[in-house]
């Protein structure tokens, strides 16, 4: 499949990467991020762009695994739910850690 399934859903899964690299590149000069951040960017990115593409539910590998496994279910969204989580915390803890007035 070439286009993506809906493409409003897309978009929606989309912009939030396109404006969190415009970010990242107009201010990484002035604050730079740990490698870890940048590093951690990437599979966010890859799974949010996926999920739109497909929809969280029709990711064709994981209905490969939920079929092999005899799931109920596609499990992707999971795997979704924990990147939208997960990635944007380090970039939130990294900003504080540098900006609070608070001590680590």
């Amino acid at each position: 499949m070439v286009g993506p399934g809906d493409r409003f859903t897309w978009w929606l899964e989309v912009f939030p990467v396109l404006v969190g690299l415009a970010l990242l590149l107009a201010t990484g000069r002035r604050f730079p991020l740990s490698r870890l951040v940048y590093t951690g960017t990437w599979p966010h990115a890859i799974i949010r762009m996926v999920g739109g593409h497909y929809t969280y539910a029709e990711v064709p590998l994981f209905n490969l695994l939920r079929d092999g496994f005899d799931l109920g279910r596609n499990h992707y969204d999971r795997v979704g739910q924990f990147a939208q989580g997960f990635f944007p915390a380090l970039v939130a803890r990294e900003i504080l850690l540098r900006t609070s007035p608070l001590k680590p």
